[in-house]
């Protein structure tokens, strides 16, 4: 910030483009009033080339302020950086009127120093300077300052949304339970009546062979095995209703329906347990009845006389 508001005594350079790229033009004059500038294929580079460089590293080397000079920082593992023709090893001090090439067949640039006052930044126009303060200093950092630009306007919104999609979901979720205890309440209803015909069927088969009252009697258990079964899952959904219908009261949803719908789920099981003592009562009456219609026969068969 201080190249843009505290420009008073600061120097800038100038890199002069001596090869035609993408993104500079051979004779072009680019002013760097930061500190330290990238130079290389990689986004972030303040001073970037395009990729027909290919020996021009992502990161190939960096120009930092040094004291009251400047100095180039080879960065690349595999392809040099030149000054003045020399590839260089490690940091090297910068003159007016050094040339600094990107690997042998690289870009070349001119490094240059404005004389007299047109060296400070404070000779170049504020909104000229902002625009180069743009393009070196935040460069860098755009992806970041995009993320987090992102991560605001989530952070600003992201509750709204929740909120939206979790009503949503426990609205969804009620629903779902409603039509399982409509499907379950069917079938309990089915079963009653499986159970209602085949205590009739097996009432009307006191008289028939015992292989085809034994056939009645298993169909009967496995309607029965079958009607338990039903219960002890409504008495699940109930339960499962309970904690949905509570969670939902507790995100401010509409809960009505769905209370209404256990309350009839509750009436619909207690109505079953009742109809199931009854049905069970029935059976063991004609159960005795068959045994005593039994003593009666083995009775009578006793009694007949014996004609031989």
């Amino acid at each position: 910030m201080a190249a843009v508001f505290n420009a008073s005594g600061r120097q800038y350079y100038i890199l002069e483009h001596k090869t035609e790229s993408l993104y500079h033009h051979a004779g072009e004059s680019q002013k760097i009033i930061v500190d330290q500038v990238e130079l290389g294929r990689d986004s972030a580079c303040q001073v970037r080339f395009d990729e027909s460089f290919e020996t021009v590293s992502r990161r190939h080397a960096a120009i930092v302020k040094d004291g009251e000079g400047w100095k180039v920082i080879p960065l690349s593992q595999t392809n040099p950086t030149y000054v003045n023709g020399q590839p260089i090893m490690a940091e090297t001090k910068l003159n007016n009127g050094d040339e600094i090439r990107l690997s042998s067949k690289g870009p070349l640039m001119g490094f240059i120093i404005p004389q007299g006052k047109q060296s400070l930044v404070s000779s170049i126009g504020m909104t000229e300077r902002l625009s180069l303060f743009r393009q070196q200093a935040l460069r860098p950092y755009k992806r970041a300052i995009w993320t987090l630009a992102i991560i605001l306007i989530l952070a600003v919104g992201g509750l709204i949304t929740w909120n939206i999609l979790q009503g949503k979901k426990f609205d969804r979720e009620l629903l779902e339970k409603q039509a399982q205890i409509e499907e379950v309440q069917q079938n309990l209803t089915e079963s009653d009546e499986l159970i209602d015909a085949l205590n009739k069927e097996l009432v009307n088969t006191q008289h028939a062979s015992a292989a085809e009252r034994a056939r009645v009697r298993e169909r009967l258990e496995k309607a029965q095995k079958d009607r338990d079964d039903l219960l002890k899952r409504a008495g699940d959904l109930q339960y499962d209703m309970d904690q949905a219908i509570q969670a939902a009261d507790d995100a401010g949803r509409d809960i009505k329906a769905a209370q209404d719908k256990i309350k009839e789920l509750e009436g619909k099981i207690q109505e079953m347990d009742a109809k199931k003592q009854q049905q069970m009562k029935e059976a063991n009456d004609v159960n005795e009845e068959g045994k005593s219609l039994s003593d009666i026969i083995k009775r009578n068969q006793k009694s007949k006389p014996n004609l031989q």
